[in-house]
């Protein structure tokens, strides 16, 4: 990692959504190789390391969300891991994760999971407050499509649907990303409900690394592309909204 502090404009908020259920455990590792560990090392200006520490509120911070299944009650539908500016502690929570149950569910609770983001974003900006703007981006990764129903658990955001929730994401400011296994026209709609574009068509360079799995990226960019942003740390391009598109 450089070892000069990365100027104001390229301090990032990293969230991670990850369905913890069965239904993604078999993928989860060719997610991980192939986007997971790649976009983090994108953010961290390089492969995480031990010795990492971005300081206390200087650095990109990295934060966690787990959602599970209805039928886990009468654990909590969600696990949020506390942010952390070490890369390499928060891939050690995701290589944590216990991926169990849900195996009958046909959808999973991103609305939980995602009103529990939007609760960290809320966090990483009080934390931000001597910094001013920063860079932030959600990815979700998930197997399953949302249910309708609205989030429960989370204090702020109690009532929102997933739909609703993209749209708060989009507002605030905040770069979101799919990632599937799997095309599922149910996340593809969310991450076009959240596109800072309106009326116009983001560009789609394909990230895909396997022509099942469905890439949708903005503020991210990841391996395989033509002409890809360089790292996050040696550029003024954080802002930039990359967006992926793999065509059926």
């Amino acid at each position: 990692a450089p070892s000069s502090k990365p100027g104001s404009s390229q301090v990032a908020d990293v969230v991670f959504v990850i369905e913890g259920t069965a239904n993604l455990g078999p993928y989860f590792e060719s997610l991980r190789k192939n986007y997971i560990l790649p976009a983090i090392e994108y953010f961290n200006g390089g492969p995480p390391a031990e010795t990492d520490f971005g300081g206390d509120y200087g650095g990109t911070q990295y934060g966690l969300v787990v959602f599970n299944t209805v039928d886990c009650a009468p654990e909590s539908y969600v696990q949020c891991h506390a942010p952390t500016s070490s890369a390499f502690e928060f891939v050690s929570w995701i290589d944590s994760i216990q991926f169990m149950g849900g195996g009958a569910e046909s959808c999973s609770l991103i609305a939980e999971g995602l009103s529990v983001a939007l609760q960290l974003f809320d966090d990483f900006k009080k934390m931000r407050e001597q910094i001013g703007q920063t860079h932030k981006v959600c990815v979700l990764l998930c197997n399953s499509p949302p249910y309708l129903l609205p989030a429960v658990e989370s204090v702020n955001y109690t009532g929102c649907t997933a739909d609703s929730l993209v749209k708060i994401i989009r507002d605030r400011g905040i770069h979101f990303s799919v990632v599937a296994p799997r095309k599922l026209p149910a996340l593809r709609a969310l991450f076009e409900k959240a596109s800072p574009v309106v009326g116009a068509v983001e560009p789609h360079p394909d990230y895909s690394q396997d022509p099942f799995h469905m890439v949708l990226v903005r503020g991210i960019s990841l391996p395989g592309e033509k002409n890809p942003l360089r790292r996050f740390n040696g550029t003024k391009q954080g802002t930039a909204a990359v967006s992926v598109h793999v065509e059926l």
